[in-house]
């Protein structure tokens, strides 16, 4: 199958320093919406680029002010918008700048642009209603953390000493506790740094590229987790494939694109293959058979009768919106499920403390009425 290069708009280019700098700063994705709206927007309304990019760049704010500027600078020196674009890989994906080059050959670069600011702004409502369910159980967890920090190196430290003088038998909850005190007296500093140290390695660990077959393993056989995992992978997947084929590119640079805009580990190595059989002349839903794991069967089927219809696009917009439905109500679910969760374990952390300070008090009190 014949390809049309849409994936290196910006050829063999070399990078300058200062895109190279800009490239490193994130920009939110809502910021590219509004990018990619606003431009479609001037562009319909008669702007050339350079006059659209110019307001762009006086109405931007932060990071994507000097990525704006950037972009400017090199559609005024002849550059392309899709050419420019591709300058800044960590900030414009190959989803966006590939769909914009196929606007700039087609003619229809403001109706690409529409397109890209909805499909930005679905994954955005997706990215959004994960975090927000999410969001209080995260919090909880948060604040468990913290309050138990406190106990163990500021109450604990305090409330021990009583208890060591006491002339009874303690119960097991508080011999615990002081031996609890004791390691934090003795090692209170090192505790803490390490605490810290450990979580942010393994925030350091889950992001690299050489953990992800590991994590993402967990990921997609963890009870619960595997359902949203796979289902935001698959409308993701279901998008991005459709909004790129909409736009007039082929099925096999699609299906390489939306393999490289995917994150995940086994569905990016699912997709390699899947990708050399499409631009083998083979069909997609034949590879995606394959994998009937990562890929269910009804996705298969509805993707089959979508080649069969001439109308894949379509079916792979009904998927992607049915399938972040679906993840929609599974993160619900799942912040429904963790609340009582922590607040079983927190209670139960409550209970062991209060039982360990309050029975040799209560001891003591009885020793004194006999």
């Amino acid at each position: 199958m014949k390809k049309n290069n849409l994936s290196s708009p910006v050829g063999g280019e070399k990078k300058s320093i200062l895109n190279f700098d800009i490239s490193f700063g994130g920009v939110s994705l809502s910021q590219k919406v509004i990018f990619a709206k606003d431009l479609s927007l001037m562009l319909k309304s008669g702007l050339v680029l350079s006059e659209a990019m110019e307001i762009i760049e006086e109405q931007s704010t932060g990071k994507m002010k000097k990525v704006s500027k950037g972009l400017l600078n090199s559609i005024r020196s002849g550059q392309t918008l899709s050419s420019s674009l591709g300058r800044y890989p960590k900030v414009f994906s190959l989803f966006f700048v590939n769909i914009v080059n196929a606007g700039e050959l087609s003619g229809n670069l403001e109706k690409n642009l529409e397109n890209i600011a909805e499909e930005l702004r679905k994954e955005n409502d997706l990215i959004s209603k994960i975090k927000g369910a999410l969001y209080y159980p995260v919090t909880v967890m948060i604040a468990a953390f913290f309050m138990g920090l406190a106990m163990a190196f500021l109450v604990l430290p305090k409330i021990t000493p009583l208890f060591e003088g006491l002339k009874v038998k303690l119960p097991l909850s508080t011999r615990v506790l002081i031996w609890m005190s004791h390691q934090i007296s003795a090692y209170g500093v090192w505790l803490f740094f390490g605490i810290i140290i450990f979580i942010y390695f393994i925030y350091w660990l889950v992001r690299k590229e050489f953990s992800k077959p590991f994590t993402n393993w967990i990921l997609i056989k963890m009870p619960v987790i595997k359902t949203i995992v796979i289902k935001t992978n698959l409308a993701r997947f279901c998008r991005i494939l459709g909004s790129l084929l909409k736009s007039g590119i082929s099925i096999d640079e699609a299906t390489d694109i939306a393999n490289k805009a995917l994150s995940n580990y086994y569905y990016k190595k699912a997709l390699t293959k899947i990708s050399r059989h499409v631009s083998q002349g083979g069909k997609l839903s034949e590879g995606l058979e394959e994998f009937a794991d990562l890929f269910p069967r009804i996705t298969t089927r509805m993707i089959k009768v979508g080649e069969k219809s001439g109308n894949l696009d379509e079916t792979l917009f009904y998927l992607a919106d049915s399938y972040e439905a679906e993840v929609d109500n599974s993160t619900k679910s799942l912040a429904t499920l963790i609340e009582p969760i922590l607040l079983l374990i927190i209670g139960l952390t409550v209970a062991f403390l209060a039982l360990s300070i309050i029975t040799p008090i209560y001891q003591i009190t009885g020793n004194i009425k006999t």
